[in-house]
């Protein structure tokens, strides 16, 4: 009876998404347009050389080698780095090909995907310098960035087996990481067109600027940051929506990392609860720096 209910209101929701999409078609169709180019132009071209040549990292033993050299207890370092630099879903991209690999256990698997959940640094500056000033975008991508610290050093520290994977052939691997490099890239391309439809029907409805901008951020963390220009609010309020823009990551991109280890039995609902965490980690670490 229950899951009736609950079917029905999907489709519902679906059927009244649907006439919307129908009544305001010019409008969605000029904003998957926006939403392609931005994709093609900007986020493509950052993100793939990162997971082509991430994967062939991973698959080449990275992290073994890492740990050999610095007498480290697990490979979920190379993880770690990686996602630092490219930022997310890879992390979730990384975490499942070491995990199916053999690289790390599920335990370590688990802890990594909270801990390693970034923001791509570059992106962030860009796209955050159309609001804040340098010093506040620094103290901001640094609130996010320790917080996963925090929360990695909170983690009990297990002795795992670090073995070595036997990698394929170099062209093999090549081609396999360009191949889901590809599939990754699409996902993304996917989510943030479907939730972009439901920002562009939101946006028709709500007129209130903040719960606009609000709403928008929880489900396109990019199109919120990029709102918050729009928003005459006091600049702390402003900062700390930034900060929960990012570190929860909005229904985007957890539909994006959802995606990527569906077919795995690592715990997304651990994943979502870190999030959450993360912004309280992070809003507190902003702070203090905002106060000094």
């Amino acid at each position: 009876m229950k899951k009736n209910v609950q079917d029905l209101i999907i489709l519902v929701c679906f059927t009244l998404i649907l006439f919307g999409i129908l009544t305001h078609s010019t409008l969605i169709i000029q904003n998957i347009k926006e939403v392609t180019q931005i994709w093609l132009f900007k986020l493509f071209p950052s993100l793939f050389p990162f997971l082509v040549i991430g994967s062939i990292l991973i698959n080449y033993n990275l992290g073994y080698y890492l740990c050999k050299l610095f007498k480290l207890k697990s490979n979920e370092i190379i993880i770690f780095i990686l996602a630092m630099l490219s930022g997310f879903p890879s992390n979730a991209k990384y975490t499942k090909e070491m995990y199916l690999n053999g690289q790390i256990n599920k335990e370590s698997a688990n802890n990594i995907l909270c801990y390693s959940f970034f923001a791509n640094p570059l992106f962030l500056m860009t796209i955050l310098a159309s609001t804040f000033s340098r010093k506040i975008t620094i103290y901001i991508i640094l609130s996010h960035y320790l917080a996963n610290v925090i929360m990695g050093l909170g983690f009990k520290k297990t002795k795992t087996n670090i073995v070595k994977f036997n990698s394929k052939s170099l062209g093999s691997t090549i081609s396999q990481s360009i191949k889901d490099a590809i599939n990754t890239l699409l996902l993304i391309l996917g989510t943030i067109t479907f939730y972009n439809i439901f920002i562009t029907l939101l946006n028709s409805i709500i007129k209130t600027p903040i719960l606009k901008c609000f709403l928008t951020g929880f489900l396109e963390f990019s199109q919120g940051l990029n709102s918050l220009t729009y928003i005459n609010i006091p600049l702390y309020i402003k900062s700390l929506m930034a900060i929960f823009f990012i570190s929860f990551g909005s229904l985007s991109i957890l539909t994006q990392i959802k995606s990527i280890i569906n077919d795995t039995d690592l715990n997304f609902a651990k994943f979502v609860k870190f999030r959450f965490l993360h912004v309280i980690i992070a809003s507190f670490i902003y702070t203090l720096f905002y106060l000094l």
